[in-house]
């Protein structure tokens, strides 16, 4: 809905009827004004595990220049910065649509956290937009802690025990609490690092917790979905009705200390519309398929409803 700034003058039920509309927009996802659409891709990881990232890279980016969503989103551990990473970031400038960064863990492999961010070009480390009734809104869960420390990951720090790993700053959870207590909009959370996997961890818990107490009636939760990247795998849970949604890497496999790529690149197109959320499903092979293993390379198509 555009914002107007209302004239002295404005009447009070002309002010009325525009707060109900409002409110319509960001409670009611049918109406078909809230539709959205998303290109989404993860964990590319461009570089020596996977030199072909830009050539996987070009594909989405064709398929984004045919589907032409609203915006896409890269949920992290996307690129080093280094010279070789400039070609695959001339690919990503060069689309023409909104397009959002997420932080993952190695992309803080050789790079401070602000050294990827200007490399990127991504002005903050965390942050919301809103768009076509919808706020979205990413996360950076790429911290240690030490005792009541928290440590930005930068230059491969976060090779230690897994309890130290995978922290939101506490600076971070207040501002996230404070925008979803602000925001008459439903909300979809970006993330590298799942929130929903293991919802008991120290790290998990406090953001749930957060998500759990604000909704949009009584019974409607105002975060809608979480979706992430990360684990290289796909799979969906809800939580507090609260979908949680792992988009599978579109480069490999890790496994017995090594990548097993795909054949080919994986990404998937998130559309939201009469109160659904749907993903594109997308299927490939495996170059050497790893031992063990008996699965195929997928995002799945999922059709979730909203609340």
């Amino acid at each position: 809905m555009t914002r107007r700034r209302f004239a002295q003058t404005t009447t009070s039920m002309a002010l009325a009827a525009s707060v109900t509309k409002k409110f319509a927009l960001a409670f009611d996802a049918e109406d078909e004004q809230n539709e959205v659409k998303v290109g989404l891709i993860a964990d590319l990881h461009f570089g020596n595990l996977a030199p072909d990232g830009i050539e996987r890279f070009k594909v989405f980016r064709k398929a984004v220049e045919n589907e032409k969503p609203d915006h896409m989103v890269q949920l992290g551990d996307f690129c080093f910065g280094e010279p070789a990473a400039k070609k695959l970031m001339d690919e990503w400038k060069a689309i023409k649509t909104d397009k959002y960064h997420v932080l993952g863990n190695h992309d803080m492999d050789k790079d401070t956290k602000a050294s990827i961010q200007k490399f990127w070009g991504m002005e903050k480390r965390y942050y919301d937009f809103d768009q076509n009734g919808w706020k979205f809104i990413v996360l950076d869960m790429n911290h240690l802690k030490k005792g009541d420390e928290y440590i930005p990951y930068g230059n491969a720090n976060f090779y230690v025990d897994a309890s130290m790993r995978t922290w939101a700053d506490p600076e971070q959870l207040t501002w996230l609490n404070k925008t979803l207590a602000e925001s008459v909009l439903p909300v979809i959370i970006y993330t590298h690092q799942p929130i929903g996997q293991r919802p008991d961890s120290p790290q998990q818990r406090p953001i749930l917790a957060i998500l759990k107490k604000h909704t949009s009636t009584p019974s409607r939760p105002k975060v809608r979905a979480v979706i992430c990247g990360h684990q290289h795998d796909d799979w969906h849970r809800e939580i507090d009705r609260i979908h949680h949604v792992c988009i599978n890497s579109a480069s490999y496999l890790w496994k017995d200390r090594r990548p097993w790529p795909y054949q080919e690149a994986l990404f998937t197109f998130m559309e939201i519309k009469d109160g659904n959320l749907t993903l594109t499903g997308t299927k490939t092979t495996w170059r050497e398929r790893p031992d063990g293993v008996d699965r195929v390379p997928t995002i799945s198509a999922r059709d979730l409803q909203l609340g």
